[in-house]
């Protein structure tokens, strides 16, 4: 039995998550190259077998894959993710603590394709310096404005604390925050 099945409804597929890997990289005598910076074509080749095998595996059910933003998408990611994004199988994921450790450079991309974010990880985070899984409200997140989002867009969120205490910390920061009766 899924976790859906049992706490869930049918409103939300069941998401797996998923991260983009940035591939290597060469170090060259006065600095490094991303493999893929140069070759693109390369790097799209497995995204264009993976999105059809995962069109054909998944079929009718109700799955979807969200790409999640980690620690910013290179100009070739982000060419991979919409390419995989014009798929009904795929998704977002949004990582706002993620985002935040790395100054927000996601921030237009993800906005720029709000209708495909369908699944949220939620945690507190600050940029400088760069820390992220804080408890609601130990960072510098407007959370408020990404629960709002995420509830627009009926996405699933996922707390993400790394400890029981800042776990219980968000739940009530949720409460006293007027957000609790919604998640």
């Amino acid at each position: 039995m899924f976790l859906r099945d049992r706490y869930g409804d049918d409103s939300q597929p069941f998401t797996l998550n998923m991260h983009m890997n940035h591939g290597i990289y060469i170090t060259l005598p006065d600095r490094k190259v991303q493999m893929y910076d140069r070759d693109s074509d390369t790097y799209m080749k497995p995204f264009i077998a993976f999105r059809s095998l995962c069109e054909k595996w998944i079929g009718d059910s109700n799955v979807m894959i969200a790409v999640e933003n980690t620690d910013g998408f290179h100009d070739y990611e982000k060419k991979a993710v919409d390419y995989l994004l014009k798929s009904p199988k795929f998704g977002l994921t949004w990582d706002v603590g993620h985002s935040k450790t790395i100054g927000e450079k996601d921030v237009p991309f993800i906005l720029g394709h709000k209708a495909h974010l369908i699944h949220f990880h939620i945690h507190d985070g600050s940029e400088m310096p760069p820390r992220n899984h804080l408890a609601l409200g130990d960072g510098e997140i407007d959370l408020i404005e990404r629960l709002r989002l995420a509830e627009t867009r009926n996405a699933r969120c996922v707390l993400e604390t790394k400890t029981i205490e800042a776990l219980r910390q968000s739940v009530k920061w949720l409460s006293e925050n007027g957000m609790q009766e919604k998640w």
